[in-house]
């Protein structure tokens, strides 16, 4: 059998909306002088909160924002967001907590939230794409900056999409015009995982094209029949795929909450046909309008 390349899930899934918050009233518009700007390069950004004192974060070019906080909603934390910008107040302490934000760009940023009273009264943050971008707001013309391009959809997006797809809330579910719903036959188990002892039941499937052509991604639930744990391993999984994410790669035994996961399969055809002889053959497609 071929080497499945195995993913880790870089997408963690918001699981708790945020408290709402008053809209702050500011005496004097910032300025360039009392604005701190980061650059977003992929790695999260922190942001101190000072007690009872509320601060703004900007992301330039945002018509709209939505935010979750990854692990639960923080007690005493208050987020919301306006336009282009997030407002943040917290009221209780605690260390350091990721928030994952969403523009109406296709932009999302991690910040790493803390709050003690000891910290200073924060400035307002801009969280810029690049670095050409002004406080205000501003960059250079985009006849004096060159084009992005339009890359191919690659296994690790493909994955996060349908992780965000089928877990995200709603305000957070992606919106991808290159990834698309595709029809999958989900009535009844498949003998995906060898030893008979994991059920596998089909739940969905996306297309896009990739790099070298079409792609499919296929969320497959996986649940452990055994009195015992179990220990996933992508070399007991049938067909042919280019890469497998669990969710989870540890099931706990049969009847525990832990006993049930989801593994994402990417394949470089329909997930019936990467799956061979051990396709049902006498299932009734469900086709599934994006």
């Amino acid at each position: 059998m071929r080497p499945v390349l195995i993913l880790s899930l870089i997408a963690a899934l918001a699981l708790a909306a945020t408290a709402s918050a008053q809209t702050p009233v500011s005496e004097h518009a910032p300025t360039p002088d009392n604005i701190e700007q980061q650059v977003w390069r992929g790695a999260p950004i922190r942001v101190d909160l000072r007690l009872d004192t509320e601060r703004s974060v900007r992301l330039p070019g945002a018509t709209y924002l939505r935010s979750g906080l990854l692990g639960g909603p923080v007690p005493g934390l208050q987020v919301q967001a306006l336009g282009d910008h997030l407002y943040l107040k917290a009221q209780q302490p605690f260390a350091a907590t990721r928030l994952i934000v969403q523009s109406d760009t296709g932009q999302s940023i991690l910040l790493d939230l803390a709050a003690d009273k000891a910290f200073a009264a924060g400035v307002p943050l801009e969280v810029l794409s690049n670095p050409t971008a002004t406080a205000a707001g501003d960059s250079v013309p985009a006849a004096m900056t060159p084009q992005p391009v339009e890359k191919p959809i690659g296994y690790v997006a493909l994955v996060r999409h349908a992780a965000q797809a089928l877990y995200a809330p709603t305000r957070l579910a992606p919106q991808s015009g290159r990834i698309a719903r595709a029809p999958l036959r989900t009535d009844g188990s498949l003998p995906l995982v060898r030893g008979a002892h994991i059920k596998a039941t089909p739940v969905a499937a996306w297309r896009a094209n990739g790099a070298r052509g079409p792609l499919w991604v296929a969320a497959i639930r996986l649940r452990n029949t055994l009195a015992q744990p179990v220990v996933l391993d992508p070399r007991d999984l049938r067909g042919q795929w280019q890469a497998a994410s669990f969710q989870h790669a540890r099931l706990g035994p049969s009847g525990d909450p832990t006993d049930t996961t989801t593994v994402y399969l990417v394949s470089n055809r329909r997930f019936e046909a990467a799956l061979g002889p051990f396709a049902p053959r006498a299932a009734k497609s469900v086709q599934v309008t994006p």
